[in-house]
C-alpha cells in the first residue's frame, strides 16, 4: 500500500476510496472524457524517483471511463504487486510512473491515443483509461554499452 501523504482531490478526476485493504473504488466524475493524459498525486510519497525505463513495483487498478467496469486489477489476484519496466506499458500509463516518488499513489486519466487505441481489434481499444497505481518501489535498469 502506498505509503506517503494524503493529498487534496484534483478537480475534474476521477475519486478514489481505499477498503481496509488498502483497494481502491475508482468513482468516474460525470464529465468528458480528457483529450489528453492527466495525471493526479493522491498520496505523495518520499521515496526514490521513478526514472526512464525503470523495472517498478505497483498495485494497480483500471477500469473504463465509459461505465467504470474494472478490466485489470493486481488487486483482483491475490493482492500480489506487478512488476514492469515502464518502457513496456502504454504511454499514459509510462506517464503516470516517470517522475514520481516510491510511496506515491496516483491516478491517471488517458485517452485512447495514450492507451490502446493504436491496437486494432483490442477491447480497450476505443476506451479513455483510468488507472490508480500505487508505486511500492522501483530499480533503475543499467543501460547496456
Amino acid at each position: 500500500i502506498a505509503s506517503g501523504s494524503e493529498v487534496d482531490a484534483t478537480e475534474g478526476m476521477p475519486t478514489v476510496e481505499l477498503d481496509d485493504a488498502g483497494s481502491p473504488t475508482i468513482t468516474i466524475p460525470d464529465a468528458d472524457a480528457p483529450t489528453e493524459t492527466e495525471v493526479a498525486v493522491l498520496k505523495q510519497g518520499d521515496g526514490a524517483v521513478v526514472g526512464a525505463g525503470d523495472l517498478v513495483t505497483v498495485q494497480y487498478r483500471g477500469v473504463k471511463w465509459s461505465d467504470g467496469t474494472e478490466f485489470d486489477s493486481s488487486w483482483s489476484r491475490d493482492a500480489e504487486p506487478a512488476q514492469f519496466q515502464t518502457s513496456g506499458v502504454v504511454t499514459g500509463f509510462k506517464m503516470a510512473l516517470e517522475g514520481q516518488k516510491v510511496g506515491s499513489q496516483v491516478v491517471v486519466a488517458m485517452p485512447p491515443k495514450d492507451g490502446y487505441g493504436a491496437s486494432e481489434g483490442n477491447e480497450l481499444q476505443n476506451e479513455t483509461l483510468v488507472f490508480v497505481v500505487d508505486i511500492l518501489a522501483t530499480t533503475p535498469i543499467e543501460q547496456a554499452p
